[in-house]
C-alpha cells in the first residue's frame, strides 16, 4: 500500500501512549497493540530485567527469533506452488494423450 493510505491510531502499550500510522485498519492495529502488550507482560513476569528498555529489548529479541524461525520455515515452500502447477500441467497432458489413444 502507498504511504498516503496510512491512518493514524492511538495505542497504549504497558501504560505508554503512542501514535502510530498503519494502512491495515483499526482492527489490525488493535490486534498488534494487544499482542505487544501481552508479550511485554509475559517477559516482565518471567525475567528479572530492570527497566522498560531492558524488557523491550528482550521482547524484541524474542520476536526476532520467532520471525527468523518462521521465515526459514516459509522459505522451504518457496516455489512449491509453481512446481505443483507444472506437475498438474504435465499430468493433464499425459492423461489427455492416454484418452486420445483409447
Amino acid at each position: 500500500m502507498q504511504d498516503n493510505d496510512n491512518r493514524q491510531y492511538q495505542i497504549n502499550i504497558s501504560g505508554n501512549r503512542f501514535t502510530i500510522s498503519s494502512p491495515y485498519g483499526e482492527e489490525h492495529v488493535r490486534e498488534v497493540e494487544k499482542f505487544l502488550d501481552r508479550q511485554i507482560k509475559e517477559v516482565s513476569e518471567q525475567t528479572e530485567a530492570f527497566g522498560p528498555s531492558s524488557i523491550a529489548m528482550l521482547v524484541a529479541l524474542n520476536l526476532a527469533d520467532k520471525l527468523l524461525a518462521l521465515q526459514k520455515r516459509v522459505s522451504k515452500f518457496d516455489g512449491l506452488e509453481e512446481d505443483l502447477d507444472t506437475l498438474c500441467f504435465r499430468l493433464d497432458k499425459v492423461l489427455a494423450n492416454n484418452d486420445a489413444e483409447k
